[in-house]
């Protein structure tokens, strides 16, 4: 009796433990799905103290803890620790027992690439042409397009950039119709950093501000500023300070928000690379010991260097030789390794090594600084001179690889071939036409002298804009430079195309991109604004005039020549019509101004 009392004991007992560990397991991999994220997001940091005590159970199996630890990984690069979250997966894929056909693995080999990207190591293609191998459109999806976004943006050297171009075009219109918001943000990202290596800025800006807008939706942590610094970047690169500063506001509410170690560093970053582009050293002072500290709380060499540039751009603006002399000194004692290629590459960089020689009188290292600088600008300059083609070979490329892809499909099929090539043959004619069209189009829309829009191209513009916003309004206003023969009997009868294309070049930078800008008359410029409140148009027109008046400020050919400008600004609250007539009232507002003046 108590032997079969005792048999009854036990097989209850293994029943529970049984259904006890089986429970375990489930919780276990509740965990491991819940912290999994997809290869182009961030983690959502509340879950790491959950993951953090699952990995501290012993009862995990060696999958388990593979799995963990890769999701670990993951937390660790959203939060700038690239080495840390390095050592710990090339140590974790090392293990014997893993299953590699997983999504773990797949995960830690692409992260692993992506750590060795954040420092531009070339060992990243490595990572990526593996991780692109280990997964598929239909396993892993993720893990694919964003190995193969990395292996066409950074390892593909022996392609043309058109040709990288029109397959990254070709992999955004394949997820176009049912990607995610996250998968799109990842493609235009993506595409953003290629037109950034073909100097392209606000094109690469673009996209960024596209990737950012769809990412909100679905991005946590860290990865919602990621993709808005890059941007800011872009726009500083391409003059677009203003929309640079907005950017960097809209970074500041969200690291409020998200306040992770890497958020803090990105808007310290932001706000010092703002303030050296506009040459505004008081700020940028101020801002530095915040940039440091955001600096050494992610252990980033790369932020510390930002440190001490910026710190002799302040010796340099004081001239504190000593100062700039032991920036040198701290700079030679390192490796060439030491300085990552984006400092190599920077003309801001380049530039600020020749001011410093020559503030020292060392004319030698100057000259040598001067034609590395001189190297880097031409490599640049045959690069922006190429663009046009590669933009439009681009589309022509992406046209091609869906025509590719027809003649695949109709081989399959065993279609007629000779078919398939006449209409392959029409369609690249078709849109070979349609290029050059375009091509023709914009040369005509555009004022050959100062290479703004021609009147005709400004007017019908602003005759395409819709009624603005309840609150908003269209903003019109005209220039005329008034004393414009004066000017250009002071700089030489010969120089009248070169001051105006001065004249045309401070109010492009002062202008933002989606502004309408124009050469109107021989002496006169049209810009307008969209869906802009009425006091901030007058104000931003303001300092438009005011920038134009003070255009050869600086210039020191130029004998304090100063601008005389009058502007005309006309305000509506809906959508013009006879718009025609309006400008001729504006203009002749202005000549009657003119003529009150003479007088």
């Amino acid at each position: 009796m108590f032997q079969r009392l005792s048999l009854t004991v036990f097989s209850f007992l293994s029943v529970a433990l049984a259904s006890f560990a089986a429970l375990a397991n489930d919780n276990i991999d509740a965990v491991i799905e819940k912290v999994r994220t997809p290869s182009y997001d961030c983690p959502n940091q509340s879950l790491l103290p959950e993951l953090e005590d699952t990995l501290a159970l012993e009862s995990l199996t060696s999958q388990q803890r593979f799995a963990l630890t890769v999701a670990k990984g993951q937390f660790l690069i959203c939060r700038g620790k690239y080495e840390e979250a390095e050592t710990m997966l090339l140590k974790a894929i090392m293990q014997s027992n893993i299953d590699e056909s997983s999504y773990a693995f797949a995960s830690a080999i692409y992260q692993i690439g992506f750590s060795y990207d954040a420092r531009e190591n070339p060992a990243r293609c490595k990572y990526y042409q593996q991780a692109q191998e280990l997964s598929s459109p239909e396993r892993h999806s993720d893990i694919f397009t964003s190995s193969s976004l990395g292996l066409i943006n950074y390892c593909s050297e022996t392609t043309s950039p058109e040709i990288r171009l029109g397959k990254m075009f070709g992999v955004l219109k394949r997820y176009s119709n049912d990607g995610s918001p996250g998968e799109l943000a990842h493609i235009h990202n993506a595409i953003g950093l290629l037109y950034g290596d073909l100097e392209q800025h606000a094109l690469a800006a673009e996209q960024y501000l596209k990737a950012h807008e769809m990412g909100l939706l679905v991005y946590e942590g860290s990865n919602k500023v990621s993709i808005l610094i890059s941007a800011i970047v872009s726009l500083l690169s391409s003059g677009q300070t203003e929309r640079a500063y907005q950017s960097i506001l809209e970074l500041g509410v969200l690291n409020s928000e998200i306040d992770t170690p890497l958020t803090n560093f990105l808007y310290q970053y932001a706000l010092s690379i703002y303030y050296r582009k506009t040459q505004n050293y008081n700020r940028l002072t101020y801002t530095l010991p915040d940039l440091e500290k955001a600096s050494s709380n992610i252990s980033s060499s790369f932020g510390e260097l930002l440190v001490n540039w910026h710190k002799a751009e302040i010796c340099l603006h004081d001239n504190d030789l000593t100062c700039i002399k032991q920036y040198i000194s701290g700079i030679e004692a390192l490796n060439d390794d030491a300085i990552p290629p984006v400092f190599r590459s920077n003309l801001d960089y380049l530039s600020f090594n020749v001011s410093m020689y020559i503030a020292l009188q060392d004319l030698a290292k100057a000259k040598e600084a001067h034609e590395i600088y001189s190297k880097e600008v031409t490599k640049r300059r045959e690069v922006t001179q190429d663009s046009a083609l590669i933009i439009g070979a681009a589309n022509l490329y992406t046209r091609i690889y869906d025509l590719e892809s027809a003649i695949e499909q109709a081989e399959q099929q065993r279609k007629n071939t000779l078919y398939t090539a006449i209409v392959i043959f029409l369609l690249v004619s078709g849109i070979t036409g349609y290029v050059l069209r375009r091509k023709h189009l914009a040369r005509k829309a555009i004022d050959p002298v100062t290479l703004l829009l021609n009147a005709n191209s400004a007017i019908a513009r602003i005759n395409k804009l819709d009624a603005p916003k309840k609150g908003r309004a269209i903003a019109i206003a005209i220039f005329d430079i008034s004393n414009l023969r004066e000017i250009t009997r002071k700089m030489g009868s010969t120089k009248g195309d070169l001051v105006l294309r001065q004249i045309a070049q401070t109010l492009q930078n002062v202008t933002r991109g989606n502004d309408i800008l124009g050469r109107f008359g021989t002496e006169q410029f049209i810009l307008c604004l969209h869906n802009i409140e009425e006091r901030s148009a007058r104000q931003f027109f303001d300092r438009v005039q005011n920038a134009l008046d003070n255009t050869f400020e600086n210039d020191a050919t130029s004998d304090h020549i100063v601008v005389e400008s009058q502007m005309s600004v006309f305000i509506a609250n809906e959508k013009i019509t006879g718009l025609n007539d309006i400008l001729d009232d504006i203009a002749m507002s202005i000549d009657m101004g003119n003529r009150s003046g003479d007088n």
